[in-house]
């Protein structure tokens, strides 16, 4: 079975499919909700302002209100052209 996608995941508390998601980029900051507790796994708080350092994606279920963060997917790369395969009639 093909992994999910981040924006695809349900709850994994009620599996509702109603998320709210915000994607927090390595350096951002937000208000949080508790002095001192940014209450997410990628980010710190020493104030009511949490800073994340990685990027991350925050989702919020909008059914249980259950919050939980996960990575965005990593960046394709290029393949690289195979070398043993070289182009037919080439210069002669």
């Amino acid at each position: 079975m093909a992994e999910l996608k981040p924006c695809e995941i349900p709850c994994p508390k009620c599996g509702h499919t109603d998320i709210h998601r915000v994607f927090r980029a390595k350096g951002s900051d937000w208000r949080c909700e508790t002095y001192g507790r940014a209450d997410n796994k990628y980010a710190g708080a020493d104030t009511y302002v949490a800073k994340a350092w990685r990027d991350h994606i925050d989702h919020t279920c909008r059914c249980c209100k259950y919050r939980w963060q996960t990575l965005p997917l990593r960046k394709r790369r290029p393949t690289p052209p195979d070398p043993g395969h070289e182009r037919e009639g080439g210069n002669d």
